[in-house]
């Protein structure tokens, strides 16, 4: 494969992975053929303990964007390179205004914490949690690990109600981003955390030129990164937002061969 372009970041769910949270062969393979040559990263919304099985098998080397851009991992020295926390004070914020709102919390406080906290453990969490490979800890006072900032919150709700949970969060923690990362899921990030912007942060720590680059994804929040990418590729299944901004749009990951 000849290409120009340097390093290729992929977004996980729904994109590497198929809809059922499996690996086509033919993705597998082409990763394999793409990395010989090329640096290939993850560029996901989701935690180290829930990324970590996808980096080990997909042999990921290079750094990786976790929690959306809040964290830039270094996979082979297991450490964060860059990472942003929600302050304390804006985290509990979120967290009373959420209240009035038929969703379940979760808390993401510290990269090296393998568990998600809870207040209760609701279906809509448990079939999160199996989907993510992740484990949860009940919690009875949330106080303390908002106060230390956490690195994410998510909220699990009706697609129906979550935008007028997204206009009060908005309105409360304006410095705060507040993302739809799929139609059942609100998270709530660090000031300034994009995946875009974790993008153009670890490529001046490889120096290589963004231009340089190729980002695929299939929900909104992977705009930034698709857009500020050399190559901005869009599945096929995604909404017709993300599409029109995207250079590309391909339904299977195999597919970029043809494509490059």
């Amino acid at each position: 494969m000849n290409t120009d372009y340097e390093l290729f970041a992929f977004d996980v769910d729904g994109t590497l992975l198929e809809r059922d949270g499996t690996l086509a062969s033919s993705t597998r393979q082409f990763l394999a053929r793409l990395s010989q040559h090329h640096r290939v990263t993850l560029a996901t919304g989701r935690s180290i303990s829930s990324a970590r099985p996808w980096i080990d098998k997909l042999k990921i080397t290079t750094p990786a964007v976790l929690y959306h851009g809040a964290v830039v991992y270094n996979t082979l020295g297991k450490r964060s390179l860059y990472e942003a926390h929600i302050p304390g004070e804006l985290a509990r914020k979120v967290f009373v205004a959420a209240r009035g709102f038929p969703v379940h919390p979760q808390i993401y406080p510290s990269l090296n914490d393998p568990y998600v906290y809870v207040s209760e453990m609701t279906p809509p969490i448990r079939t999160f949690l199996n989907r993510e490979g992740l484990s949860e800890k009940l919690i009875d006072d949330e106080t303390a690990l908002l106060a230390a900032g956490p690195i994410k919150l998510l909220f699990i709700g009706d697609p129906e109600e979550l935008p007028a949970l997204e206009d009060k969060l908005r309105t409360v923690a304006p410095e705060l981003v507040i993302m739809r990362s799929e139609k059942k899921y609100v998270e709530v990030l660090p000031p300034g955390v994009s995946k875009g912007a974790a993008l153009a942060w670890l490529c001046e720590y490889l120096d290589i030129p963004l231009a340089r680059t190729v980002a695929v994804g299939d929900q909104m929040i992977d705009l930034s990164m698709i857009k500020l990418a050399g190559l901005g590729v869009a599945m096929a299944h995604s909404k017709s937002d993300l599409q029109v901004r995207a250079d590309a749009i391909i339904a299977q990951i195999s597919e970029l061969e043809a494509l490059l």
